[in-house]
C-alpha cells in the first residue's frame, strides 16, 4: 500500500514540478506610450511559487495512488 502512495506523490510532485517550470511566469511586461518595461519576479518568489504547485501535484498523486491501491485491493478481495 505504501509503494503505491509513495510513487504516486512521487511522479506527481515531479510532473507537477515540470509543468509549474514550464508555466509560471517569472516576467512582469507592462505596456506604456509606444513602449514596455519588463520586470522579473525574484528568484525566492518564483521558486516558492513552483514548490507551492509542485507540493500540491505531489499531494494529488498520492491521492490517486491511495484510490488505485484500494481498487485494486477490492479487485483481488472479489478473486478470492
Amino acid at each position: 500500500m505504501e509503494k503505491c502512495i509513495q510513487k504516486g506523490a512521487a511522479y506527481g510532485f515531479l510532473f507537477a514540478l515540470a509543468l509549474a517550470i514550464l508555466f509560471v511566469k517569472h516576467k512582469i511586461v507592462t505596456p506604456f506610450d509606444g513602449g514596455y518595461t519588463t520586470e522579473y519576479v525574484d528568484v525566492f518568489d518564483y521558486t516558492v511559487s513552483i514548490m507551492r504547485y509542485s507540493v500540491i501535484g505531489g499531494l494529488t498523486g498520492a491521492f490517486i495512488g491511495f484510490l488505485i491501491d484500494r481498487k485494486n485491493r477490492d479487485d483481488s478481495m472479489e478473486m478470492e
